[in-house]
């Protein structure tokens, strides 16, 4: 790997065909979410209280419209409310429904397996050392983005 394009690509084809796995166990398990619904869903599981869609956007690192597009289908589903915020009406605030809950409790599985399966040819000082990695790169890169 003396090409530093390779890594990228790596890296690419790493998260593509991890979302391919998760989607096809997700889809075999019978589940309706997407693996961003998914991810949606799995954050507001950890959060405390209603969260701003702002923040939901900050979070998965897409624009508005498609977060928009994304609490627009899971609300449909019932697996989350959007309301106005009591502080700024411009605000909207987003939280899990029961259903929403019970929803995350029942993929949680799903995940761990999908996770086991990305990590399974390394060892354990291998995948924290990827993990140091990763997150290394990923801050950089948001600081180079966020820079604009």
């Amino acid at each position: 790997m003396d090409d530093p394009q390779d890594l990228g690509r790596l890296l690419a084809c790493c998260g593509h065909l991890g979302r391919q796995y998760g989607v096809n166990l997700l889809r075999r398990k019978g589940y309706d979410v997407t693996p961003v619904q998914t991810r949606t869903l799995v954050y507001l599981s950890c959060c405390r209280e209603a969260v701003n869609q702002r923040e939901l956007e900050r979070e998965l690192r897409l624009r508005p419209s498609t977060v928009n597009g994304i609490v627009s289908r899971l609300e449909e589903k019932g697996y989350l409310s959007r309301r106005a915020s009591p502080l700024d009406g411009r605000c909207r605030l987003v939280s899990l429904t029961e259903a929403g809950r019970e929803k995350v409790e029942a993929f949680r599985a799903s995940l761990e397996e999908t996770n086991r399966r990305l990590c399974a040819v390394l060892t354990e000082g291998e995948r924290a050392q990827l993990g140091d990695m990763l997150s290394r790169i990923i801050a950089d890169l948001e600081n180079e983005v966020n820079k604009s």
